[in-house]
């Protein structure tokens, strides 16, 4: 293989690998009215419509909301009494978890350490399967110059061979 199909064929994974290559994101916006608003989207730029919201209740591990994100990819959820956190879960692999903001008077139910929930509350995850940005290049680097590398030594044999 010649170096110029290499090279194309090298831009050619890297740009499958950046089509490919997605994050969850989610904004939580308190909005004064005793409400907050959970906005979900990829790193794409394509909404999160459709992915399940939760508030979950640090005291108790008690889901406390659970509704699905509509197609503008954002809902508006009353804010709890007490301390919870807001998860957004878009499929496996793609979970985030944020500490909820409290209500303008405080929450009036506090998290203790005697009463601190048993129940074992959702963690974040990251993209199974993806790799970053930096990952993505540095390996695609690798198998390029590991292909140039032989790819020389192979013709090197071969010249000396027939000469």
């Amino acid at each position: 293989m010649d170096v110029r199909r290499l090279k194309i064929l090298g831009v050619l994974s890297l740009l499958v690998s950046f089509l490919e290559a997605h994050t969850l994101m989610m904004n939580i916006a308190n909005n004064g009215d005793g409400t907050i608003t959970v906005v979900g989207e990829f790193s794409t730029g394509e909404l999160a419509a459709g992915a399940m919201v939760r508030l979950e209740s640090l005291v108790s591990g008690s889901t406390l909301f659970k509704q699905r994100l509509g197609v503008e990819g954002e809902l508006a959820i009353p804010i709890p009494k007490e301390p919870y956190q807001v998860v957004l879960d878009g499929g496996p692999g793609h979970v985030i978890v944020k500490e909820g903001i409290a209500p303008a008077e405080g929450f009036s139910i506090q998290v203790s350490e005697a009463g601190k929930s048993t129940k074992k509350l959702s963690e974040a995850q990251s993209s199974t399967g993806e790799w970053s940005l930096s990952t993505m290049i540095l390996f695609s680097l690798a198998l390029m110059g590991l292909t140039l590398y032989f790819s020389a030594r192979n013709t090197k044999k071969l010249l000396e061979f027939k000469g």
